[in-house]
């Protein structure tokens, strides 16, 4: 009878599986590796503004008329009011555009660039070279804001490429540095201050300056879920379900409140003193431990702060627009994604500390 032959592969361990930690970490990098490319892209649209002022004699290239930019502002207020934008509105609106889709296009860039670092080739002229040809030549043209490119001179696609190439090279230098930056201060001390001491609780209460009970509602839904580490605080009780359920019931209450006549103004005193608190509270309850107070405090600076800009920015849109629904619609929206966000990276970075008790980097 023949003895079996066992392979020596069935004594050796396999690889584990990717664990929930390491899953954590990555999405972290790309959170972060996001932000810091919408830094850069922004940084980079500037860059790309100067840079085509600078080589238009060179250049001259056909401008078709009304840009794209322009077109895109004027098309969004159409939907979003039904009203066309003057000639100085739609001018802003160009920018605001534009300088949007380079943060979007930075942001996304960014993420790939943490788990596909090949993206970042030729020190980010790859990411030019793309955005030409994805975003001019064919988007644009697609959704009718510029003609066909074979409508327009190669000085014209001369000058586009250059631009982006500009684009690409400094969004690449930028997220670099920035990235750069961050790892080199990789763990702090457990007492030092770091970038997530302050952005956390501020972004939180800048959100809280647009709506009171969003932020709150998000920080406890994710403290049920992770319970970012207030098991045995003095603010363990917001990591009940049934305390998110509450906040959310009453942050749809003032979604609702909010779009009726008669509602006191944010920045009355009552509306700053509900919304620094909510601001505290949330900031103190994502904070990291030994930082609660610290968070608190710059979270309700950072509500009192966002409660008077959201309010001047909401009016000038309003009055701009002669309509106050949309206005409170998009400011709605931007609270919930942003509060959502930064309570989300919050419990992701607890998660990190609940398997790592050594200080995770800034």
């Amino acid at each position: 009878m023949t003895t079996p032959v066992i392979p020596e592969t069935a004594f050796m361990p396999s690889a584990p599986p990717l664990s929930a930690p390491n899953r954590v970490d990555t999405t972290v990098d790309v959170a972060r590796g996001a932000a810091a490319g919408a830094v850069a892209g922004i940084a980079a649209s500037a860059a790309m503004n100067g840079f085509q002022t600078l080589v238009i004699p060179v250049f001259r290239p056909d401008g078709g008329g009304i840009p794209a930019t322009e077109k895109a502002a004027d098309r969004a207020s159409m939907l979003a009011t039904g009203y066309r934008l003057g000639n100085a509105d739609r001018a802003v609106g160009g920018e605001a555009v534009h300088y949007i889709v380079g943060a979007l296009t930075g942001s996304l860039y960014g993420a790939m660039a943490e788990v596909r670092p090949g993206v970042t080739r030729w020190r980010g002229l790859a990411l030019g070279l793309a955005a030409a040809t994805l975003v001019d030549q064919i988007a644009v043209p697609l959704t009718g804001l510029a003609r066909p490119p074979w409508r327009y001179t190669v000085r014209t696609h001369l000058y586009g490429y250059a631009s982006h190439l500009v684009f690409g090279f400094v969004t690449e230098a930028v997220r670099k540095v920035l990235r750069e930056r961050l790892a080199r201060r990789a763990l702090p001390s457990r007492d030092a201050i770091t970038l997530d001491d302050i952005a956390v609780p501020l972004l939180l209460g800048l959100a809280n300056g647009q709506r009171t009970f969003t932020p709150p509602a998000a920080v406890t839904i994710a403290a049920a879920g992770s319970g970012l580490g207030l098991q045995g605080t003095p603010l363990a009780l917001l990591g009940s379900k049934w305390t998110g359920a509450l906040m959310s019931a009453a942050a749809i209450g003032e979604y609702v409140a909010d779009k009726q006549p008669g509602i006191p103004a944010r920045i009355s005193p009552p509306g700053l003193a509900g919304r620094a608190i909510g601001g505290a509270l949330s900031g103190a309850a994502a904070a990291r431990p030994g930082k609660s107070w610290l968070a608190a405090g710059l979270g309700a600076a950072g509500a009192v702060a966002g409660a008077y800009v959201s309010y001047r920015v909401r009016m000038r849109l309003a009055s701009a627009l002669g309509r106050d629904r949309p206005v409170a619609f998009a400011e709605d929206a931007l609270s919930l994604a942003g509060a959502a966000a930064v309570a989300g990276y919050a419990a992701m970075r607890q998660k990190q500390r609940d398997r790592d008790p050594a200080p995770l980097a800034a």
